[in-house]
């Protein structure tokens, strides 16, 4: 589900920033990444900045006057790929189930409007298949070394 919302402190009339797209996906994978994209029209409005939040707080900034202008603000379970991230998109790295929540992306425009629109968007996080075998393949691995083991107590009478 993607909710919507437009805040316009002064109402001229006119509208002129809109929210295209989202991109959350609904599950991601525990130990990938995952780029988050927030499209949006300015329609000759210029781009103050562009907010992203994981459960209604803040954890990245982009501010195209700024230098840098990205920012990063420290969130358990979230790493951001500074690398990687720019204007509408972020970049998540090292996914872990703290990641999980309901991602918000604000986009606001400069003077003279000063719009405000934003949208958000619920994300999972699943055992990714490449842990979920290195777990099967480590119980195997206990079992197999414990079946040794009482063999060779059996045999030497340990």
């Amino acid at each position: 589900m993607i909710n919507l919302s437009i805040f316009h402190p002064h109402n001229t009339g006119v509208t002129s920033l809109r929210l295209v797209s989202l991109e959350v996906p609904d599950k991601v994978a525990r130990g990938q990444g995952t780029r988050l994209t927030c499209g949006y029209d300015l329609e000759g409005d210029t781009l103050y900045s562009i907010k992203w939040y994981r459960d209604d707080v803040e954890f990245f900034r982009y501010v195209p006057t700024d230098r840098p202008p990205g920012q990063f603000f420290p969130l358990q379970g979230i790493k951001v790929d500074l690398g990687r991230s720019a204007n509408g998109s972020v970049y998540i790295r090292d996914i872990s189930h703290l990641t999980a929540g309901i991602y918000k992306c604000e986009v606001s425009a400069d003077a003279p409007s000063f719009q405000t629109v934003s949208a958000e968007k619920s994300m999972s996080v699943q055992e990714s298949t490449g842990h979920a075998q290195q777990e099967a393949d480590r119980s195997s691995v206990n079992i197999l070394l414990l079946t040794m083991l009482l063999i060779l107590q059996w045999r030497y009478h340990l």
